[in-house]
């Protein structure tokens, strides 16, 4: 039988959720939640639809029989949603991140634990094509071992324009906790471990249209040894953006070029090192050779990924990967560098993770 679904939001993201679940074989929506309502019972009728629409989500908790909520709200308002959820006995897809609070985000995943539902975050750039075929190559140490990476994503995000979520102009730490949680969280599912220590800088240029910090710039440690410095920013002095992330092993380089596709690879020739000029450029050097990538259609295949782990852990098919549990420690990562910046220092990820209250069973 489908899991019963009741969608908690149906702004620009919301529209992406909704056209999924509808399609799932496994899912169907049985409730709307929009505190417009009737904004929200507009959008319903012009899809052709006649789901039942809701201004709160208890009132839809009380109306219809559901097995799961899927959360595509705001961060602040996470927390008391996905109480009322696991009240009502419902498991939980929750748009990232769980919360901007780490203790918060800790309560939610012990409640969803203790009662035996599933909270999944809703990191879905995990199933875009490019980045399940760049984990592959990690994983299967096809160019050796890693060395070293750098990740760059510079983005001149107006956050003014319509068709974006307006939370984010006054949220703390906008970029970080909206968009570099992706990145941060790309770089540990797809290396296959985790940081060990983080150094990061945070900031704001002058004509941002933020009201807090909009860049940062990190260097994360992980755990074999190789370093990846990170830099990202939703300010820019231009609107091009510059998507890269290069990854050096021991028998090549792996390199993505573009947000959802592009990816790059390079065999070393460690003969040339020692033959003609010192400083090289193409011609004449080892050449990107593409990767081969299946279609992936952004925010909607990636986002049925989601779909499938989740159906697959409600129905106990095999367990959830994409978990609150795993996402404490991207959330945690992400908020080291928030105290990386206000501190000057260091971060050690286990004491970081365990004086914010982690269980040691979650993060071992």
């Amino acid at each position: 039988m489908a899991i019963r679904i009741i969608q908690v939001g149906l702004g620009v993201r919301g529209v992406q959720w909704a056209k999924v679940i509808k399609h799932h074989p496994d899912t169907e929506i049985v409730a709307y939640v929009r505190p417009r309502v009737e904004l929200a019972k507009k959008q319903v009728a012009e899809w052709g639809e006649s789901t039942p629409c809701f201004a709160t989500l208890e009132e839809a908790l009380l109306s219809v029989n559901a097995d799961a909520v899927v959360l595509v709200t705001p961060p602040e308002v996470h927390f008391e949603e996905v109480k009322l959820a696991i009240s009502h006995g419902c498991h939980i897809i929750c748009e990232k991140p769980l919360s901007e609070n780490l203790e918060e985000s800790i309560e939610m995943v012990r409640l969803a634990d203790n009662a035996g539902l599933q909270l999944m975050a809703g990191m879905n750039f995990r199933y875009l094509s490019v980045t399940q075929m760049y984990r592959k190559m990690i994983l299967d140490r096809t160019l050796g071992v890693p060395g070293y990476g750098h990740f760059t994503y510079i983005r001149n995000r107006n956050g003014n324009r319509s068709d974006l979520n307006k939370y984010p102009l006054t949220m703390k730490q906008p970029m970080l906790l909206e968009q570099s949680v992706h990145h941060l969280d790309l770089m540990r599912y797809c290396y296959g471990e985790d940081v060990i220590n983080v150094t990061a800088d945070t900031w704001r240029p002058s004509w941002s249209t933020y009201d807090d910090d909009c860049c940062v710039s990190s260097l994360l440690h992980f755990r074999s040894g190789f370093r990846v410095n990170y830099l990202g920013t939703w300010t820019s002095g231009c609107n091009r953006l510059q998507y890269e992330w290069r990854t050096d092993f021991s028998e090549g380089t792996l390199r993505q070029c573009h947000q959802f596709d592009q990816l790059y690879s390079s065999k070393m020739d460690f003969e040339l090192s020692m033959t003609g000029t010192n400083f090289k450029y193409d011609p004449g050097i080892e050449p990107w050779t593409p990767v081969e990538l299946p279609e992936c259609e952004a925010f909607i295949d990636d986002t049925f990924g989601l779909i499938n782990e989740f159906s697959d852990a409600v129905n106990e098919r095999r367990p959830l990967v994409t978990s609150g549990k795993d996402h404490l420690k991207t959330l945690g990562l992400t908020l080291a560098c928030v105290e990386a910046s206000l501190t000057g220092k260091r971060i050690e990820m286990y004491d970081f993770y365990k004086r914010s209250g982690i269980p040691s069973r979650w993060i071992d």
